[in-house]
């Protein structure tokens, strides 16, 4: 579940919700197959499993975003209204970014 909060990060605010539900499930299926084939085949020791789920999240979003992006780039008008930035999206992102500095080890 976590790796795929890190690829929402990734898209979020360049696809729909049904986009982001089929990432999902595909992300899933992909990142079990990815952590078996570490840790049965490769014999990684990954304790707690934090490895595997950033750099998986990671990747993982930045291969969406980039067939996305080839694929809509054609599609989309240059100067869409999903480029921009939104003010409360902005002043989220501020909140949580202090706080994680702040409070690190608090949440």
């Amino acid at each position: 579940a976590a790796a795929v909060m890190i690829t929402f990060g990734a898209v979020l605010g360049k696809v729909s919700a049904l986009q982001l539900l089929i990432i999902a499930f595909l992300e899933i299926i992909f990142f079990s197959v990815n952590e078996m084939i570490g840790i049965s085949e490769l014999k990684v020791v990954d304790i707690g499993g934090s490895m595997f789920v950033h750099t998986f999240g990671a990747y993982f979003g930045l291969a969406v975003s980039l067939a996305l992006a080839s694929r809509t780039r054609v599609a989309r008008k240059p100067g869409s209204h999903k480029e921009g930035s939104v003010y409360h999206s902005d002043l989220f992102a501020m909140i949580g970014s202090f706080a994680d500095c702040r409070l690190p080890f608090t949440f």
